[in-house]
């Protein structure tokens, strides 16, 4: 997976710019420009950031288009 274009997809999903995201995620623009300048792979800390801003955790970040979301009431026993 690449990491960029994910980010990249998730932030036209939602319409945001990299300010947007930045402010979201409590990151500096900058800090999203040059990933996307400099082709880069983000930190743990910065992609936990990125997620939590997004609203997703890293392995609804990490997972295909097809994951299933389960909540807590559809586990429990009827």
């Amino acid at each position: 997976m690449d990491v960029l274009s994910r980010i990249k997809t998730l932030m036209e999903a939602r319409g945001w710019t990299a300010y947007r995201l930045a402010s979201e995620a409590g990151l500096t623009e900058s800090t999203i420009q040059n990933l996307f300048r400099r082709n880069g792979i983000p930190t743990l800390p910065t992609l936990e950031a990125v997620c939590s801003a997004f609203g997703i955790t890293l392995s609804q970040f990490f997972a295909d288009d097809d994951m299933v979301v389960v909540s807590y009431t559809h586990l429990r026993a009827h």
